[in-house]
């Protein structure tokens, strides 16, 4: 951490000396000490150092971190000098071997160039490596045909793209002769040069289909310019290498520091002091401390439980019952009940399941109506019909649902284990010995009764047998009268339906 303005941080000496001023100076009343309650309050000591505080943040406090400069954003150029020159010695294989080690061990994004009196871009920057070789491999020595080599329209060209340029020339030198006037140039574009010699200084001779090349008659021999040795950094055949480490402490060495202020946390623990001294704010917030405290976990308490409910409802949906039941029985809700209630349902545990649907209330009808049908579920599958049938008209009487009505009708024609629906239903007719007819007469009236009393009094299924309210394929039998009856009326324990 550091200021901007340390200077100011003297004037926080003065500042806090006036504690020892303010307590030589306070005024003793010349009472009896047995009469004056002496005051003990030390607040007043407070007001230097809130003082001092406010000192410091004018001071400016700042914490810095730095920012290394990306290395992905400033791509590496390396170009290749093409002119006629570079086929002495076998220069240009070096110079594409030297740029081959260079793209294997750069970690940053590359570009090739190959230059003569004019510079032509071969791949664009790219982190693509095996892209970059591809374009490497297609230079050919025998695609020459340029004799000049012009270092300053290179500049120029990479001096077109934005940001911070690292340069790599990879040449014999050619033949200029002021190397000061090239680095004016790559200052004016941002571009650090980084320069590989090829070739020896001795010189060499310049092959041709012919034989070599010879100017006037006379043999030309190419040799590397010393005045290239002088253009930015120098690198020769043997540690070319340390472009790419040079390179990665030019980046270290560029960082940004992005500025934290930290001047409010003086400022608010001076604004706190002050608030603590000369007002009662604080004695207020200690009497609601524990209010506070308890509606701060009441509300975690509520996200947690309404998090287990999205739970219990999730593992409901995926028939995962155990689980369900584990997340949602210590949940309150109304809800996390109902969600309870059925995944013990689920899990054959009827009992239990209807004591928790017997406990859950609500004012809502649909609610109830919901509760009741699930009631009557349970009732159904304990086979107690009766009560069964009670709760689906409870509910149908709350909510017409369809599928509560096929629930009442199935269950007002169905034999109870223990009691049957109808009274009359009890009577056995016992057949006599040698009077058969009166036996087929006596059992087609008895059907007939309990057609009529299915139908609620329909004339015209007295002759029917014991199964006509149902057709013979099985289907089902539709709503009747007495269905409708129950639900509108309640269910009445009729003695004597006919």
């Amino acid at each position: 951490m550091s200021f901007l303005y340390p200077y100011l941080l003297f004037f926080t000496i003065p500042a806090l000396l006036l504690t020892f001023l303010i307590k030589k100076k306070r005024a003793k009343l010349p009472f009896n000490p047995k009469i004056v309650i002496a005051n003990q309050s030390v607040n007043y000591l407070l007001l230097p150092f809130v003082l001092a505080l406010v000192i410091v943040a004018l001071a400016r406090p700042v914490l810095k971190k730095p920012l290394l400069a990306q290395k992905s954003v400033q791509p590496l150029f390396i170009a290749i000098d093409f002119s006629n020159s570079m086929r002495a010695e076998g220069r240009l294989e070096k110079a594409k071997r030297i740029a081959l080690d260079l793209i294997q061990e750069a970690p940053f994004k590359i570009s090739l160039l190959i230059f003569t009196t004019n510079p032509l871009i071969i791949a664009p920057p790219t982190s693509d490596k095996e892209a970059l070789k591809m374009a490497l491999a297609s230079i050919n020595q025998d695609a020459i045909l340029t004799k000049g080599t012009d270092f300053a329209k290179l500049l120029e060209f990479i001096g077109e793209f934005e940001g911070k340029k690292n340069l790599v020339i990879i040449s014999d030198g050619g033949d200029f002769k002021d190397p000061s006037i090239l680095e004016k140039i790559a200052k004016k574009h941002d571009i650090a040069i980084y320069s590989v010699g090829v070739g020896s200084r001795s010189g060499a001779l310049i092959p041709t289909r012919e034989g070599y090349l010879k100017s006037e008659g006379k043999l030309v021999v190419t040799k590397r310019n010393p005045n290239f040795e002088k253009l930015g950094n120098f690198y020769d055949e043997q540690n070319y290498l340390a472009i790419v480490d040079d390179i990665d402490k030019e980046l270290s060495q560029q960082q940004q520091n992005e500025i934290v202020e930290l001047f409010w946390i003086p400022l608010l623990i001076a604004f706190l002091l002050y608030f603590h001294a000369y007002t009662t704010l604080f004695e207020k917030l200690r009497t609601k401390k524990l209010f506070l405290l308890a509606l701060a976990i009441g509300v975690h308490a509520s996200l947690l439980d309404e998090f287990a409910l999205q739970r219990g409802y999730k593992q409901i949906k995926n028939h995962q019952y155990s689980d369900a039941v584990q997340t949602l029985s210590s949940i309150p809700y109304l809800e996390a009940r109902y969600a309870y209630a059925v995944a013990l349902f689920h899990l054959g545990k009827v009992p239990e399941a209807l004591k928790v649907f017997k406990t859950i209330r609500s004012k809502d009808p649909k609610v109830k109506a919901k509760i009741y049908y699930n009631i009557g579920l349970c009732y159904e599958k304990m086979r107690k019909y009766e009560e069964a049938l009670r709760f689906f008209i409870k509910a149908c009487q709350l909510q017409r649902d369809g599928k509560c009505l096929k629930k009442i009708e199935k269950l007002a024609f169905k034999k109870n284990q223990k009691k049957q629906l109808l009274p009359f239903a009890k009577q056995k007719i016992v057949p006599k010995a040698g009077k058969k007819g009166e036996k087929s007469k006596q059992k087609s009236a008895g059907g007939s009764n309990i057609n009529l009393a299915m139908q609620s009094g329909s004339a015209q299924g007295g002759k029917k047998s014991r199964g006509g309210s149902l057709s013979k394929k099985g289907e089902a039998h539709p709503v009747s009268s007495k269905v409708y009856e129950l639900i509108n009326k309640g269910y009445i324990d009729e003695k004597r339906p006919w």
